[in-house]
């Protein structure tokens, strides 16, 4: 049995000296422990013994505070089962070949215990743990990554309907795979790709390459089933086979519904914590229960995780969850508590709720990004919307002084979305850029668009001749700031029709393209953040950049039906940032996201209010092996790197 140490990758680029990352070690036990519940299943005959469950080098992780005890369950918030940003991070599928420093410094080995990167960072060669295990106690070696990369990304019919994301791309060109043994893969590139290895920690690609089960998937596949695939698309109500994958395992079409796989208990994971109850059972808590194949011990030769049960309620709204934070019924959270109207609430009733607040920063570049519909299927309002006099307009009628002194208290700074001053990418004319409460000046812009003339009621008359109306349609966290910059658009003539939209249904309307606005948090403050999730600056993702969603598309596949061409200058950040991807030195990569985000500057194409203000988390007293401070961020992807499986219970 030989132990795989964690290497630091320190730069942010891959650098142009090969690499050979993963030391093997010495034993440390002459026996593993688990937890009292599985050896109880190891005694009835139901599971092997965690020797055998476990792969030949177990991922050794070295808890923040100490040795954890095993047992209890632990209580999180959900608002509806569309909010699987908690699931996916705390208990399925956040585990990837590699993830992210506590710090977010850089990475470190996760399921590849030693991974090879060439000179010109075209080729990374994974090294898989020998003997590791699904949680159904299938194998997991490289033909899995292989079922991913050739039968689904590489699948004509499958891949150009859910195109690769750019992460896994270079010169234009998705990757190819090669595998070298059953544990051994080989990932290549046509050009340099610095940042993959980065990229492999964030929310959004993780996962990617280690989350397809081939021995499960194949019966979804023309390749693998030849016999009865026409019934099972049938049965799932769905019109094509890649339809089917993507409900079944592909992740991409299944937001939120009841068939997605991290609410299958049929889907074989690698992550600590499997579903036992999904929505199909119930409609008031999901409890997933801990995978006994989980592939990761502690220094003392402990399986974790050490808690046995994560249970996620589903309340009402948001202040149903904070309620509940307050009265002791969450264990630690983070998400839907970190609303300023709840500051007062969790602050005052430490005491009564047994609970700690740890301080928690945001890797965030504003604290709410407006983001008009550029990309929208009405080409009026995607005329009015792409007009950038427009949309300087709507940002000097906001009073962001009263947003802050209303909603946070008085805390805040004024910003445009601009790079956090840390990042060292920070301009003041970025961040200060059309700031002004002016409503003389929104005026004289909204006039100089194209829009003076308004009908009875004041509104102003679009290139149509009718009144230019916005849904305003806000999600819980944006309600209160949502309700102010609506009155402050109406106040110069725009239709501004403020309302509460459920999360679930917000999300089906951006995914859709159907949106007017949106109003969410801004990526890309901290310099790894920006660089690895710049999509606010520059339109990268279909799903996630609401303010261009088709032009994101037309990024990833230009002959997709719904990929609308961008502007030349948005052409050319594209261009930019291809060779910022494939850039080896660091000196490059600013230099070229400098040219990437004085585009954005001048573009002006998402608005900001504030610079993110530093949020919390609550943690029972008695819930363990945090630290002291954390970070909040989609890019971390909070708070899987802290080690979610070596939480416990004192």
């Amino acid at each position: 049995m030989k132990l795989q140490r964690n290497a630091q990758f320190r730069n942010l680029g891959a650098g142009v000296l090969a690499l050979v990352i993963g030391l093997a070690g010495v034993p440390l036990w002459a026996d593993y422990q688990e937890a009292p519940m599985l050896a109880a299943r190891v005694a009835s005959g139901d599971l092997p013994p965690v020797e055998e469950r476990l792969p030949d080098d177990p991922l050794v992780i070295t808890p923040v505070e100490s040795i954890g005890k095993y047992g209890g369950t632990w209580r999180q918030g959900m608002r509806t089962i569309a909010d699987l940003g908690l699931v996916n991070r705390q208990a399925t599928h956040h585990d990837g070949l590699v993830r992210w420093k506590i710090d977010m410094t850089g990475w470190v080995l996760n399921a590849a215990n030693k991974i090879e990167v060439n000179s010109d960072a075209t080729e990374y060669t994974f090294y898989l743990r020998p003997g590791m295990k699904w949680s159904d106690g299938a194998p997991f070696t490289a033909d899995d990554v292989m079922f991913w990369a050739e039968d689904l990304v590489a699948n004509e019919e499958y891949g150009l309907k859910y195109a690769p994301s750019k992460r896994f791309m270079a010169g234009g060109q998705p990757f190819s795979a090669e595998k070298i043994d059953d544990t051994t893969v080989k990932i290549k590139f046509i050009k340099p790709n610095g940042l993959f290895l980065l990229h492999l920690c964030t929310g959004e690609a993780n996962g990617e390459p280690v989350r397809y089960p081939k021995h499960y998937l194949e019966q979804f596949h023309p390749k693998y089933n030849t016999s009865n695939l026409a019934d099972l698309v049938a049965e799932a109500g769905v019109t094509s086979w890649p339809e089917l994958m993507g409900v079944k395992g592909g992740f991409f079409n299944s937001h939120g519904s009841t068939a997605d796989p991290r609410y299958n208990p049929e889907f074989p994971i690698i992550g600590p914590y499997v579903i036992t109850i999904g929505p199909q059972q119930t409609t008031t808590a999901l409890l997933y229960e801990r995978n006994p194949y989980y592939w990761k011990v502690d220094t003392a030769g402990n399986q974790l995780p050490y808690i046995d049960y994560q249970e996620y309620t589903l309340y009402e709204d948001q202040d149903a969850v904070a309620l509940a934070a307050a009265n002791g019924q969450i264990d630690m959270e983070w998400r839907h508590l970190n609303a300023p109207k709840f500051r007062p609430l969790i602050v005052e009733n430490r005491d009564k709720g047994d609970y700690r607040i740890i301080p928690t920063d945001f890797t965030y570049a504003n604290e709410i990004a407006i983001k008009l519909n550029l990309t929208h299927p009405d080409p009026v309002k995607r005329e009015v919307f792409q007009n950038k006099d427009f949309r300087i307009g709507l940002s000097h009628a906001i009073d962001r002084q009263a947003i802050i002194d209303t909603v946070y208290s008085g805390v805040g700074e004024i910003a445009n979305i601009s790079p956090l001053r840390s990042s060292g990418l920070y301009t003041d004319e970025m961040a200060k850029q059309y700031t002004e409460y002016n409503v003389d000046l929104a005026n004289q812009y909204l006039d100089e668009a194209g829009y003076a003339e308004r009908d009875g009621g004041g509104i102003r008359l679009g290139p149509d001749g009718k009144p230019i109306r916005i849904a305003f349609e806000v999600i819980a966290g944006f309600v209160d700031p949502g309700e102010l910059i609506a009155n402050n658009w109406r106040a110069v003539g725009i239709d501004a029709q403020f309302s509460e939209v459920e999360r679930s249904l917000h999300m089906t309307q951006i995914f859709a393209n159907e949106h007017d606005v949106v109003l969410w948090s801004g990526d890309g403050g901290t310099r790894g953040d920006l660089f690895l999730n710049p999509r606010i600056y520059l339109p990268t993702s279909p799903f996630e950049s609401e303010h261009a969603t088709r032009w994101a598309l037309w990024y990833d596949n230009p002959d997709a039906p719904e990929a609308m061409v961008p502007p030349e200058s948005v052409q050319r950040q594209y261009q930019l940032y291809d060779e910022f991807n494939a850039a080896s030195t660091q000196e490059e990569q600013e230099r070229l996201m400098r040219e990437i985000l004085a585009i954005t500057a001048d573009d002006f194409h998402v608005i900001g209010v504030m610079f993110p203000i530093p949020t919390i988390t609550i943690a029972k007293n008695n819930f363990r092996n945090l630290p002291d401070r954390l970070i909040l961020s989609w890019s971390y992807p909070s708070d899987s790197p802290v080690g979610v499986e070596q939480f416990y219970f004192d």
